[in-house]
């Protein structure tokens, strides 16, 4: 979550990388996922918290790629995207935006190519409008830590790299010696949305043997199940305000 790892709350959804566990089906909306892309009973696949999205992460297979991982999330996905570019995880304009996927309070963020590409970025709506900050590299080959998404945007020892655009950082608790921040959250403005069905429209036509880990990772949010809109708390302010 660097930068621009904000937003939190409403309904859910997440995120996407490179190939593995079918990531590279492009079955139709409805479909189910691949072989090995599915929670084990009793995970539950549609994590409202930054724990949540850890203890799924260790139950699924290992090396775990990000576009199995969002194909394993509960359907209907819900999504919004924005062709922001002023984030640590920027989008390539409206054919490769970042895209939100919202669960209760949990709002997670992948991009469909640039740097950002690896990462899913976390955010965890409190009170006052405050969010939490995390992030976590795919693809992941062991178990996580519970605190090693945290861990990975504290700043020497002192904030994270996400305080920079959220801004009011404040520490909120201790794990496991890791200290887990607050800051502001933040909505994109609403003119840098993209529509969900444009996205939808990148992931029917995108040309797999010319873009391949861009492929998978949009085919991952729209080739498993329904994928709807879901708007960001109109309360929320943005970057400018």
């Amino acid at each position: 979550m660097r930068a621009m790892r904000l937003h939190a709350l409403a309904p859910l959804a997440l995120v996407l990388l490179l190939a593995g566990c079918g990531g590279s089906s492009s079955e139709p909306d409805g479909g189910t996922p691949a072989s090995g892309c599915r929670a084990p009973s009793g995970v539950n696949a549609a994590p409202q918290s930054i724990d949540e999205t850890v203890t799924l992460i260790n139950a699924l297979p290992k090396p775990l790629t990000l576009s199995c991982f969002l194909e394993s999330l509960d359907r209907p996905l819900r999504i919004s995207a924005s062709e922001s570019t002023f984030s640590a995880q920027p989008a390539n304009g409206t054919r490769s935006p970042r895209v939100f996927l919202f669960s209760g309070p949990l709002v997670v963020s992948v991009v469909p190519e640039g740097p950002g590409l690896p990462l899913l970025e976390l955010s965890e709506l409190g009170p006052n409008a405050r969010s939490v900050k995390a992030e976590i590299h795919f693809p992941v080959e062991g178990p996580l830590a519970p605190e090693a998404p945290f861990a990975r945007v504290v700043q020497n020892g002192s904030g994270t790299s996400c305080g920079t655009c959220h801004g009011q950082e404040q520490p909120e608790r201790t794990l496991n010696g890791t200290t887990v921040y607050s800051s502001r959250a933040l909505q994109p403005a609403p003119q840098e949305l993209v529509p969900v069905e444009s996205v939808r429209g990148e992931a029917q036509k995108c040309d797999e043997a010319a873009e391949p880990e861009r492929c998978v990772l949009l085919k991952a949010i729209f080739s498993h199940g329904a994928v709807e809109h879901q708007p960001f708390p109109a309360d929320l302010p943005t970057i400018y305000d």
